[in-house]
């Protein structure tokens, strides 16, 4: 408070002091020059004064700070707004509370979360350390708007320093109590001070919460991403006159892509790949549910028992709005023939070697979605002759339904096509390395907007 004064003092002498030199300018100068000149002359001298007696007031200050400021009351406060500015967590402002107000000046301190009363620390003070005190506090003061105020012996709201018997600040949410018995011997701008740093540490630590708060998110779900991909073939299997390979990239960590190849003897080898409706961590479980279901299936050659499976795992799981579109494709080389069943993918392609050339057909969907309507009685399972040298081509609707910039979808486009039967006599590994090459081309700068599997089986010499 005597700083204030004193410093209010001399910023109106310099003030007065400062007004009374102007005055005499243009009454020295009026004499002997122009109203022009004087009036020139005297706005450089109210820039010079103005300068010098901010120029003073500066000075006289930090003088007046080093004076009142130094007295060891004032030093333990701003001594601990120093700690507080250097402190990051809860456990640095205790140790700041304990080494600085407590020791030296045996203070006591409550810091509360002001939505729950929860008591973060308390000083083993008698004041800080008594219920009634903290109940007391909560009745007067847990509504409190932002900003720092002086307690009065009765812990109601003090309105100076004088005679107060503590000070609080709440900022953040986050209340935090000092008792002490020399609030009239501290300046006010000292507490002024370590309201300040109190209010940007409040804002810091909750700063810090939210980074640590999405790093642990950013954490379980890359632990879950890491599950999810656990369920997906780490390789494809190299099967006997069957070229396998497959291009997965999933939009974000959690995929609702999926895909595998399963071997069930020499000849038969089951081809697998979905998608579950939506994005994240739903989507997600569901993929890993379904992959795994076909996986310890006791019989992989029975499709319409496999799609049974698969929709009891999906209902089990007991999302209302969740579904999956699948195709299940069993490929004999013995025998020389794909069975499958196709529930609503819309993109399955065979690609058959012909004299006239490369011909495209479509593998139909048989069935309906998987997991969101009850299934019908009689699920059709088509067969249709495998030659040497055909392609099988699975892919998600990320590949087809993928925009240019000018809104145009891939499947759509020529190109698509063209480049599908240009690609299908190479082997299985250069023909998705084309279709995925043509992908990023067709989108250019352009974000993908959903995950992105091609899964290709270029068929063998069968009759070797």
């Amino acid at each position: 408070m005597i700083y204030r004064k004193a410093r209010g003092l001399v910023e109106a002498g310099a003030t007065v002091a400062a007004a009374i030199a102007f005055l005499f300018v243009p009454l020295m100068s009026s004499g002997r020059l122009g109203l022009g000149p004087t009036l020139v002359f005297s706005a450089l001298a109210f820039i010079i004064l103005f300068q010098a007696r901010n120029y003073f007031v500066e000075m006289a200050d930090r003088g007046l700070r080093k004076r009142h400021l130094a007295k060891p009351e004032n030093r333990i406060i701003l001594e601990f707004a120093e700690r507080v500015g250097a402190a990051f967590t809860v456990a640095d402002l205790v140790e700041a509370i304990r080494e600085t107000i407590e020791e030296k000046a045996d203070m006591g301190a409550i810091m509360l979360r002001s939505n729950t009363w929860e008591v973060m620390y308390r000083s083993p003070s008698s004041a800080a350390s008594d219920p009634k005190v903290l109940d007391l506090l909560e009745r007067n003061f847990r509504d409190w708007n932002e900003g720092f105020c002086f307690l009065n012996e009765d812990w109601s709201l003090a309105t100076t320093n004088e005679g107060a018997r503590g000070f609080f600040v709440y900022s953040k949410g986050f209340h935090f109590f000092v008792f002490t018995r020399l609030c009239s011997l501290i300046e006010v701008e000292a507490f002024r001070t370590l309201y300040g740093e109190l209010r940007i540490y409040f804002d810091r630590v909750i700063t810090i919460s939210d980074l640590f708060e999405v790093a642990s998110l950013s954490k379980e779900w890359e632990l879950v991403a890491e599950t999810q991909r656990s369920f997906l073939p780490k390789s494809l299997p190299e099967v006997r006159k069957l070229d396998l390979c497959v291009s997965y990239r999933p939009l974000v960590n959690v995929s609702g892509d999926f895909y595998d190849a399963i071997v069930v003897d020499e000849d038969r080898t089951l081809l697998v790949i979905g998608d579950v409706s939506g994005k994240g961590l739903a989507a997600g479980l569901i993929m890993g549910i379904i992959v795994n279901t076909l996986r310890v299936a006791p019989d992989k050659t029975d499709l319409v028992a496999l799609v049974r499976s698969v929709d009891e795992a999906v209902r089990e799981m007991g999302f209302d709005d969740k579904y999956t579109v699948l195709f299940m494709g069993l490929v004999d080389t013995g025998k020389r023939s794909i069975r499958y069943i196709n529930a609503a993918m819309a993109d399955p392609l065979l690609v058959s070697q012909t004299a006239l050339g490369p011909k495209i057909r479509q593998l139909s969907p048989t069935m309906g979605l998987i997991g969101l309507v009850p299934l019908e009685k009689d699920i059709p399972v088509e067969e249709l002759p495998l030659r040497t040298d055909e392609l099988i081509l699975l892919a998600s609707d990320g590949v087809t339904e993928v925009a240019n910039a000018q809104g145009m979808r891939l499947g759509e486009e020529a190109d698509y096509e063209r480049a599908i039967l240009q690609a299908s006599r190479f082997g299985a590994e250069d023909f998705v390395g084309s279709l995925t090459g043509l992908l990023y081309a067709f989108i250019g700068d352009m974000p993908l907007k959903d995950d992105v599997t091609i899964l290709a089986a270029k068929v063998g010499r069968l009759w070797d």
